[in-house]
């Protein structure tokens, strides 16, 4: 795990969790404190999403276990495209066992599951001091 430099801070929010629980209540959060947010069902559908806006740079919040396009295959991926490099990515994961694996992962942070809002809000804070 490493830190990025904020040079480049976030202008985007995304959320990509194949758990819908999970994407609307932090859409619902996001959205009242003013952050501008996406979601994604999976890995394939944020890949899409981010080569569909290439000059975004997002927080992304990414939940390891999904169907089509894991996080793993997500941030491998991420890693492997120049013009992906941009992004800020965030860990959320329940399963403590895949903690190992998940610190192999060139991601900023990790946070487990359950979270709370002031959680999420403090990691956003870290990466996007100010609502866009």
């Amino acid at each position: 795990m490493y830190a990025k430099e904020i040079s480049n801070a976030p202008q985007k929010i995304l959320v990509v969790d194949d758990e819908a629980i999970i994407r609307d209540m932090m859409n619902d959060i996001l959205d009242m404190e003013g952050y501008s947010i996406e979601v994604a069902r999976n890995g394939r559908d944020a890949l899409d999403m981010l080569a569909a806006d290439p000059r975004t740079s997002y927080l992304i919040f990414l939940d390891l276990m999904m169907p089509a396009v894991s996080g793993y295959d997500f941030c491998q991926a991420l890693s492997q495209d120049p013009a992906r490099r941009r992004q800020h990515v965030i860990i959320l994961m329940s399963a403590l066992d895949q903690l190992a694996k998940a610190t192999t992962l060139q991601v900023d942070q990790t946070m487990p599951k359950p979270f709370t809002v002031d959680d999420i809000m403090h990691v956003i804070q870290t990466y996007m001091p100010s609502n866009i």
